[in-house]
């Protein structure tokens, strides 16, 4: 393709983006599954194109007073491809040198490395026999915080497709109990998946949960603020009356769950936000609600701080 051809197809899958509330990156694929004479080269041309019009585009004004500007500018720049290592870090690094992709160690999680350059994954032996999973440093991080020991009990109440109940499972060595909560069923069958091929035998995926459990674990429905170096579109379709409908969320569901919780157990409440709204204010307005929880450590993992997706986790435990 000419340049020309580039510049018109970046204009036209940005007005779809546009247009609509999907994400940019399902745009994106959309646009090139349907149109295969364009080749890979032309693809990441374009794909390259809109990535840097969007993260270069001004954030709305009502952004700017919710989210410091040292962050917003970290979030500009692409995010790095995390692979969460099971097993001998140092000894998956070389496999995949021998498959030929080169990684680097993360700073800051024991269990991480980075990806040099983009590859497909899904093709390599070591992802094959369940070594690595892509999780972002920060989301390690955030698991690690829990502490979570083996042989512990552990209801993950929105598991999603189970990144964190994975990384649960290495923390616990394979032993215990996960139960896997979602309200999507999809997501619980892709956890299932994943779990067999990570060789993991204690996670147990259910929508209606009972008992109660030493760790109870809440990765929030929220802003995903946090999130933005891999959604640059993001910003300019979330709406003020979407964070006030996200804060009564996470409430709820807080006070939803603390029945799980034993005397004792953990409730660990996460987000993927950069918004006090989410983080701390509802932190506090959940001690206020629940005088028999008490906050023992709260910690925010932020892209200009950490170079990490920005993450929240306030550990709460029952007197």
């Amino acid at each position: 393709m000419k340049q020309k051809q580039i510049d018109l197809a970046i204009q036209e899958l940005l007005n779809q983006i546009d247009a609509t509330n999907r994400p940019a990156n399902e745009v994106i694929n959309t646009y090139t599954r349907t149109r295969r004479y364009i080749g890979s080269k032309d693809r990441h041309a374009i794909t390259d194109g809109v990535w840097h019009v969007l993260r270069n585009r001004p954030v709305p004004d009502w952004i700017k007073k919710l989210i410091p500007d040292s962050e917003l500018q970290a979030m500009k720049g692409p995010a790095q491809t995390i692979l969460r290592c099971i097993g001998d870090r140092l000894k998956i690094q070389k496999e995949l040198q021998s498959e030929g992709i080169e990684t680097d160690i993360t700073p800051l999680s024991p269990l991480g490395l980075i990806l040099k350059k983009r590859v497909n994954l899904a093709t390599t032996q070591t992802y094959q026999n369940g070594l690595i999973e892509i999780q972002d440093e920060g989301s390690q991080l955030l698991a690690l915080s829990t502490h979570i020991q083996p042989n512990e009990t552990v209801l993950d109440y929105c598991a999603g497709a189970g990144g964190k109940s994975l990384a649960f499972a290495q923390m616990m060595q394979n032993k215990g109990k996960i139960v896997a909560h979602d309200i999507s069923a999809i997501s619980l069958k892709k956890l299932q998946v994943r779990a067999k091929r990570a060789g993991v035998s204690i996670i147990q995926t259910k929508q209606h949960p009972t008992g109660q459990f030493d760790h109870v674990v809440v990765d929030a429905p929220c802003s995903g603020t946090g999130t933005w170096r891999r959604q640059p579109d993001a910003p300019f379709k979330l709406t003020e009356k979407q964070i006030k409908s996200y804060v009564t969320l996470q409430k709820n569901i807080l006070d939803n769950v603390v029945g799980f919780v034993k005397v004792k157990g953990w409730l660990h409440y996460m987000t993927c936000s950069l918004l006090e709204s989410e983080n701390q204010i509802q932190m506090r307005a959940f001690l206020r609600r629940h005088k028999d929880f008490c906050l023992v450590h709260h910690t925010q993992f932020t892209p200009a701080k950490h170079c990490t997706d920005g993450f929240f986790i306030a550990s709460f435990q029952k007197q």
